[in-house]
């Protein structure tokens, strides 16, 4: 019982090896090549997920791929631009096994496995990276950038030097930058650059205020000009009254004095003020009411009564 018992596990143990060495599966997310004797050809990709059949122990060989994008960063690269700057750069570049028409059997005859394949695109793109260097600085950044277009060159070449089997998908550049002495220089220049345009500003605004100061003494001669011009015409007009007065009171000096006198005292009163006065002065002697008011000093009767 026992020697049977052993015989069933042991025949139980080989069916399962060799139940095991007839099948392989393929994932959902891969792609298989089987080599028959070391010989592939078109009917050797395996691309239906699910349990496949192969012949057993050595005579079939399974090869799976992973046939999902994979991405690839390249490390800082130092590249100069048509104008002349020193950049820094970095890519990515996102990449998968070609599953289409003979890809899976073509990767398979160029690499080994996903490994090997990546350090061949990473040579690769590092090559084709180096056409950011036909592109000016300002190309690359700003609202009118390139970058687009620069990409779309560097997956072209990825294209057309890729090995058989692998299919670049995506190219994208991810950091663009000075280098550390490259900056310092545009910073100076930049510097040198707000400089001169606060120069250009500053004597900007020196000629506008000397055009200003210049305008507004013009407009102060042409004032004064014509205040003095016109202080001129009222002296004159002014003159010529006081002429005309003069030969008016000079007709009756006496009669003249005796309306300053009046002038005067009317001048003197009309702000309510008390005055403590000789009224033997003129004009206060207009006040006597003794009949001498009307009298002129030194001015004979006989004359006045005349």
């Amino acid at each position: 019982m026992k020697k049977a018992a052993a015989i069933i596990v042991g025949l139980v143990i080989l069916g399962v090896l060799a139940i095991f060495s007839m099948t392989f599966t393929v994932s959902f997310n891969q792609v298989a090549v089987q080599s028959r004797f070391g010989k592939v050809d078109e009917s050797s990709i395996v691309r239906e997920p699910g349990l496949h059949f192969r012949l057993p122990f050595f005579a079939d060989s399974v090869h799976h791929f992973d046939t999902r994008i994979q991405i690839l960063e390249s490390p800082l690269e130092n590249i100069q631009t048509v104008d002349g700057q020193q950049i820094v750069v970095r890519g990515f570049l996102l990449w998968r096994v070609e599953e289409e028409g003979n890809g899976p059997l073509a990767f398979y005859q160029s690499f080994a496995d996903l490994a090997a394949a990546r350090d061949t695109l990473r040579t690769q793109f590092r090559d084709a990276m180096t056409s950011l260097s036909e592109y000016k600085f300002d190309d690359l950044l700003g609202k009118d950038s390139k970058l687009s277009e620069a990409e779309d060159g560097i997956l072209k070449r990825m294209s057309a030097s890729a090995a058989e089997g692998i299919h670049p998908v995506t190219v994208g550049v991810s950091r663009i930058a000075f280098k550390e002495s490259t900056t310092s220089e545009v910073v100076r220049r930049m510097q040198a650059r707000r400089d001169t345009l606060a120069d250009s500003e500053r004597a900007r605004g020196s000629a506008e205020a000397e055009r200003i100061r210049s305008h507004s003494s013009g407009v102060a001669e042409k004032i004064l000009a014509f205040a003095a011009q016109r202080a001129q015409e009222i002296r004159a007009e002014g003159e010529e009254l006081g002429a005309r007065y003069l030969a008016e009171m000079g007709e009756d000096e006496q009669l003249a004095i005796f309306l300053l006198w009046i002038d005067a005292l009317e001048r003197s009163l009309s702000d309510n003020t008390t005055y403590v006065i000789d009224t033997a002065d003129a004009p206060w002697h207009l006040l006597e009411s003794d009949g001498s008011a009307g009298v002129l000093p030194n001015v004979d009767a006989s004359e006045q009564t005349q």
